[in-house]
């Protein structure tokens, strides 16, 4: 009964970890290689002014968020102190790095009067003066380029909303003293003292000869109005809106925006609405909706940092729980808007402080270096180990080797479910757990030369041996343990790295100890070939 519990561990140690290593070669699954092993790029991030813990975790996760949008496989993003730190792995350029840790910005939401394809001009400085207009879309509003003349809706603004929103801190600044608007188009402001007259998007009409012809509708900003302001669409062209009547932060739920494709409608962006957020949302929507003074364009516009990103025409007066927009979407204006709306999240902003880039030649070289001294190092220890067990190095061979395949397993899920990818660092972990793992063994087999010195045989001092030392090993390695969970707990950077392969690698090492080195020992010993040899280099044993 005894000998059938060791051989269905020693089986089962030896084939569970054979197919663990087969099926992720089979599938093409590899450890994920960090920055230091593979080359890229790492960015360091500090916020612009005072950001708290919780901040910097939001900071993080929305970074996070957007590079896996992009499709950068297991982004390494990290608070470090008050910065954040931002590793590439396999990213290349470093244009393309910045703008995709670029998530920054202030998300507001703005009533338009008018909005044009052309620059807004000096000639808005005077009541009654006028804008050169601009043909509209035919088709419904888009989130992104294209925008619906001022006489009627044209995009979709449908679903939901949660409740209650206070105007942003900062915002008050947008309403600074009463001016005209000057030309340049991104920061300009103006007054509305008596009405002021802005033509808008021309209406296409048909003559009778089939031609399209041009009547001019306009947009009256009333006297008494809001204080408004000239902002740049993000495709060229330019908006009058009103004042902000919400942030994005606080108006939109954290990370809820996405993207689907809809028959009807074609590529469509929802974004749910926070629990604060609905009567917010809906004020500006009635106002929209309605075509109030504070709104005569039925437009809410969307903008990001003094840049309107999407303006679409409101169709409904209230919603709940999220709003849809829809329009001539392509799928990457889409997840264009989708990204912005989730900016709108951001506590504060950030500034790029450092970039580093590690060449994948560098990278390469590191991996065969880190290889190379495990080899070695391996090899140095088979050879002393030899000198002192002689035959039973080669259990040890074996021990290593199952104890190897089970990192290589391991490290794949790490990497694989979490965000934690393979390191120098983490192979200096690994490497210094063999000496730890061999000490395992070396704690043993020393038992066991003193049984035999004693006058007992192999057979007889295997199991005796194991149960002495048992509870030293495990309290070594427990000991080992704690000190790599305190030391991940409270490091950054690549010491984390460090601690969480070492804490990894004293896991295993128990797991062999147990599962395959103490019924491999125990199941040969018992056969009495061992007693034939002089194991330990210590003579004949006693008859």
């Amino acid at each position: 009964m005894i000998r059938r519990r060791l051989w269905a561990s020693l089986i089962g140690c030896v084939g569970i970890t054979v197919v663990l290593l087969a099926l992720n070669l089979a599938f093409g699954n590899t450890p994920v290689l960090g920055l230091d092993l593979q080359g890229g790029i790492s960015v360091v991030l500090s916020p612009t002014e005072g950001a708290g813990g919780d901040d910097l975790l939001v900071i993080r996760d929305l970074i996070r968020s957007e590079l896996e949008n992009r499709g950068i496989a297991e982004p390494d993003v990290r608070t470090e102190g008050s910065n954040i730190v931002v590793d590439l792995p396999g990213v290349k350029d470093q244009r393309d790095a910045l703008d995709a840790v670029d998530v920054a910005g202030i998300v507001t939401l703005r009533p338009v009067y008018v909005c044009t394809e052309g620059s807004l001009g000096t000639d808005t400085s005077v009541p009654g003066s006028s804008v050169p207009g601009s043909t509209p879309d035919s088709a419904v509003v888009d989130g992104s380029t294209s925008l619906p003349s001022t006489s009627a809706p044209a995009a979709t603004s449908t679903s939901a909303a949660p409740n209650g929103l206070r105007a942003p801190a900062g915002m008050a600044r947008r309403a600074a003293p009463a001016q005209t608007v000057p030309t340049d188009p991104t920061s300009a402001t103006t007054t509305s003292t008596p009405a002021t007259t802005v033509p808008g998007a021309e209406a296409p009409t048909t003559t009778a000869a089939g031609e399209p012809s041009a009547a001019t509708t306009t947009t009256t900003i009333p006297a008494g109005a809001p204080q408004t302001e000239v902002l740049r669409k993000v495709d060229g062209g330019s908006c009058v809106v009103g004042p902000a009547g919400g942030a994005g932060d606080e108006v939109f739920r954290r990370d809820s925006a996405g993207v689907d494709l809809s028959q009807q409608e074609g590529w469509r962006v929802t974004v749910g609405l926070s629990s604060t957020g609905e009567s917010a949302w809906n004020a500006l929507a009635t106002e929209c909706y309605n075509g109030l003074d504070a709104c005569p364009s039925h437009q809410l516009a969307i903008v990001l940092d003094d840049v309107v990103q999407s303006a679409p025409a409101v169709r409904q007066p209230s919603f709940t729980d999220e709003v849809s927009i829809t329009g001539q979407f392509t799928e990457g204006e889409a997840r264009s808007l989708s990204r912005v709306l989730n900016r709108g999240a951001f506590p504060t902003d950030v500034e790029v402080l450092r970039v580093d880039t590690v060449s994948p030649t560098l990278g390469k070289d590191s991996m065969r270096a880190s290889i190379f001294a495990g080899l070695v190092g391996v090899g140095l220890l088979m050879l002393l180990l030899i000198v002192f067990y002689r035959r039973l190095t080669l259990l040890i061979l074996a021990g290593m080797i199952v104890w190897g395949m089970l990192i290589y397993s391991v490290s794949v899920f790490i990497s694989q479910t979490t965000n934690y990818a393979l390191t120098l660092a983490g192979v200096t972990g690994i490497i210094v757990s063999i000496g730890m793992t061999v000490d395992s063994y070396v704690v043993y087999f020393e038992r066991m030369k003193d049984e035999v010195l004693h006058g007992r045989t192999f057979k007889n001092s295997a199991a005796r041996s194991f149960r002495s030392t048992w509870k030293t090993i495990l309290a070594a390695n427990l000991v080992s343990f704690i000190a790599a969970a305190v030391l991940f707990v409270l490091s950054v950077g690549s010491v984390r790295g460090f601690a969480l392969y070492l804490g990894v690698t004293t896991v295993c090492d128990v797991i062999v100890l147990w599962f395959f080195t103490r019924p491999a020992v125990i199941l040969l010993a018992s056969t009495g070939r061992l007693d034939r040899h002089d194991q330990f280099g210590i003579g004949a044993p006693p008859t």
